[in-house]
């Protein structure tokens, strides 16, 4: 069965092998690897999907890891990563995900990470599978997700706060010259705490990864890369605070520098919280690579301009009235007495490449070319190649671009967010590093599983039965003592209870919320066409289903018209042999007056 499985056997010789021997399902080799590693080791062979198919068929306990046995998902996507771009290859590689996603293979921490280790072109057709949705959205709306998101956002709305406020205070300082730089403890301890929170989640994410022999999917996150970064900066900077070190500008220069990193880590928070986000993300990328063409071409066409306009006023009057070339604008100013307009911009290059830029955007001084008949005819060279077609064309492209991002990546970008960040908690919460350290302390792992299942449900039926008192109606008339209890209790739950326990789970970082309400708050819908391709083939369905109905519809009018048909020929019939007997009895009569005839021709003849 295995070299079967191997070498692309039909799903025929495997029916027979599986008839004489059905163990051979289940049989592992030295290094635990099953009939279907084998099968998914050889995804791209066109009898790989079937053969996939029918283990599974057969038996689905053996899409997850038997004995600490490798999982089949990730010796799949080891294979994945290999495939080169061949169409033939990836249909059959898509398949056989189809058909190992579908076996519903158990969540654990390897499975997640196998999954987010699957190369891009089949982790983007993973991550909007339902069965892929769905086992996210209950991974994310349990209790410990839900709690790390809310810290992690209350933590970053805390540090960008303290950090601009302490910023301020530290320059502040610096400026004041009264030689005490340093920013006392009490306001920096928000930022430490930030750092460490940070830095604390990394580290064990870190850990939890090499456990599961996948630390390569850390290392090639770019979000972690962030947080890194972002633990890194808020250290620094606040370090510099505390002991007052650096000087008045590197120090502004940097902090500013600095707050792009805060507050881009805000915004790869609410990408994976919110889909609107993930669509913003995404498509700033993606517009950004659309654009490197267009970036590159525009850049040498407003360099070549520049320099065009800087060498058509080199020596010209426009250029030697100015006091002295080599002076900074400031001192030109200074120097003149004169509005900032009147500085001379083409005077040399840097200048001129800033004034060309400024007319990309708008800002046009036509005056500046009255002397020059060639720059004259430069500037309306620029403004038309530049100003209005590169301009509109850039448009176009972004609006194209963001649009494909829109309407067909829009759920891939959210998805994958999500399944990094479900990838990471689960690694975090229930990695091989959380029984060990049970097991290395005394404690075992026999009720984890209990405990789990006991904090999925708490409060579930409470907020139920509260939610009931909404839905459920009061039998007996307005008048009777269950109608004002049930109103009462209305009252109660709507003013007091629910908000009560909804302020109460935020301050708990959602730890207190009933399951209802972490569902609805971070679960997303989930899509009923996965891909493309099952949306074609729904609507492949949709038509065959109302041809159909249309060839009923046609079938019963033809019987119908058949009925009235057959109908209308009985009568016909009927009128015919009505016909006949008149004809018939007119014949009749016609005969007997032809003899009465006869016969009087003969008395008259006798």
């Amino acid at each position: 069965m295995h070299y079967a499985c191997a070498y692309g056997a039909s799903e025929e010789v495997l029916y027979v092998l599986t008839d004489v021997h059905s163990e051979a399902i289940t049989c592992q080799d030295k290094r635990g690897r099953s009939p279907l590693h084998f099968a998914l080791s050889n995804a791209g062979r066109k009898a790989a999907p079937s053969a996939v198919r029918l283990l599974l068929s057969l038996n689905k306990n053996i899409v997850n890891s038997v004995d600490d046995g490798p999982l089949p998902l990730r010796v799949f996507a080891e294979y994945a990563a290999t495939v080169k771009n061949d169409d033939e290859t990836r249909d059959s590689v898509h398949c056989c995900l189809e058909h190992l996603l579908n076996a519903e293979s158990d969540p654990t921490a390897d499975f997640l990470t196998a999954l987010q280790s699957l190369p891009d072109w089949l982790s983007e057709r993973a991550v909007v599978m339902p069965v892929v949705q769905i086992l996210l959205n209950d991974k994310i709306s349990q209790r410990f997700p839900t709690s790390i998101l809310l810290l992690d956002f209350y933590i970053l709305v805390m540090v960008i706060t303290f950090y601009s406020l302490n910023v301020v205070k530290s320059i502040e300082k610096r400026v004041d010259g009264t030689g005490d730089l340093k920013i006392d403890i009490g306001p920096l301890m928000p930022l430490y705490i930030g750092a460490a929170y940070f830095t604390l989640r990394e580290i064990i994410q870190m850990v939890s990864l090499i456990s599961l022999k996948s630390f390569n999917v850390w290392l090639y996150n770019p979000n972690n890369w962030l947080n890194v970064a972002y633990v890194c900066l808020v250290l620094f900077w606040t370090s510099k605070m505390a002991t007052g070190y650096g000087d008045l500008d590197s120090f502004r220069i940097g902090a500013a520098l600095s707050s792009i990193v805060l507050w881009s880590k805000l915004l790869a928070y609410l990408r994976n919280m919110l889909i609107d986000f993930a669509v913003f993300a995404g498509g700033v990328f993606y517009v950004v690579q659309r654009l490197a063409a267009f970036l590159m071409a525009l850049g040498v066409i407003l360099i070549a301009f520049a320099q065009m306009f800087y060498t058509v006023f080199q020596q010209t009057k426009y250029c030697n009235e100015q006091p002295n070339n080599e002076l900074s604008q400031d001192e030109i100013l200074l120097a003149t007495s004169c509005d900032a307009n009147m500085v001379q911009p083409y005077c040399n290059f840097w200048d001129s490449f800033l004034s060309v830029y400024t007319m990309l955007l708008g800002e046009v001084d036509e005056n500046d070319f009255e002397d020059s008949g060639v720059a004259t005819a430069l500037f309306i060279i620029f403004m038309f190649l530049v100003v209005i077609l590169l301009a509109n064309v850039l448009i176009a492209i972004v609006t194209d671009s963001y649009k494909v991002i829109q309407d067909q990546r829009a759920a891939i970008v959210f998805w994958t967010n999500r399944l990094d960040f479900v990838s990471e908690m689960d690694a975090v919460a229930n990695g091989p590093w959380k029984s060990r350290l049970k097991t290395a302390v005394g404690l075992g792992g026999t009720n984890s599983s209990q405990s789990s299942r006991s904090q999925a449900v708490f409060g579930k039926d409470m907020w139920k039965q509260i939610m009931d008192l909404f839905v459920d109606d009061v039998e007996e008339g307005y008048f009777s003592v269950d109608f004002f209890a049930y109103v009462f209790l209305r009252l109660l739950a709507a003013v007091f209870i629910i908000p009560l326990w909804l302020v109460l789970g935020i301050f708990t970082a959602g730890w207190l919320w009933p399951p209802q309400v972490r569902e609805a708050v971070f679960t997303s819908t989930v899509l009923k066409h996965s891909s493309d391709t099952e949306k074609e083939d729904e609507m492949r369905k949709t038509q065959v289903k109302k041809l159909e109905e249309e060839v009923k519809a046609l079938k019963d009018e033809l019987v119908q018209e058949l009925a009235l048909g057959r109908t209308q020929v009985v009568q016909i019939k009927s009128q015919a042999a009505e016909r006949k007997l008149e004809i018939a009895s007119e014949i009749r009569d016609i005969k007997r007056m032809v003899a009465l005839m006869f016969e009087r021709q003969a008395i008259f003849a006798a």
